[in-house]
């Protein structure tokens, strides 16, 4: 078992990386933001109570993000190994996850986090919006929002991990090939 931690603000890159993180190292993806979309979309059994949420640009409570991650872990082979991405998210659900894996014979093997600044952000997300059209990329009250949440809640988790030496920070305003050979040139050096 082998897990790392994609990290990084609303509109670094994390989707298009881990997707190729996926493809290269097999990992089982846990992207609780998309779970939670994809929820809506589905008309799932939480759509209710997350749909407030995620259209406001704020975090889901920790309680419903730790039953869904648990349920994906749990679901899969005891061996597998896992990409996650957009959780943890704060270090209450640092806490969460250290425990859970310990419970697997687990831990978090590395974090690597796509530093852009906010400038940057904004452009980005305003261009996924008119592709996308993510209600959560669309409103710039929504999207300020979502920066904030990310400063105040985040930042900690990612300083956390840097203090275990677990951290790993890559150029996220680079174009995506060089941002995923940066990433693979950590993965050389971590994977067992």
């Amino acid at each position: 078992m082998f897990n790392i931690i994609l990290v990084g603000p609303p509109g670094s890159g994390k989707g298009t990386q881990a997707k190729r993180m996926i493809q290269k190292y097999g990992f089982i993806p846990i992207a609780l933001g998309a779970l939670l979309r994809q929820q809506m979309v589905e008309n799932g059994t939480n759509k209710r109570l997350i749909e407030p949420y995620i259209n406001s640009g704020q975090l889901v409570p920790d309680h419903l993000s730790f039953e869904l991650v648990k349920q994906l872990v749990q679901a899969q082979p005891a061996d597998a190994s896992f990409l996650f991405d957009g959780f943890p998210r704060t270090l209450a659900q640092v806490t969460f996850l250290t425990h859970f894996l310990k419970q697997c014979n687990a831990q978090i093997d590395g974090v690597i986090f796509l530093d852009v600044p906010h400038e940057v952000l904004l452009k980005r997300l305003k261009n996924r919006a008119a592709i996308e059209s993510r209600p959560d990329d669309q409103d710039n009250n929504k999207i300020k929002t979502r920066m904030q949440i990310y400063e105040q809640e985040t930042l900690p988790m990612v300083n956390h991990y840097k203090s275990e030496g677990k951290l790993y920070s890559i150029d996220g305003t680079k174009d995506v090939d060089a941002v995923t050979q940066s990433i693979e040139s950590i993965m050389d050096r971590l994977r067992p």
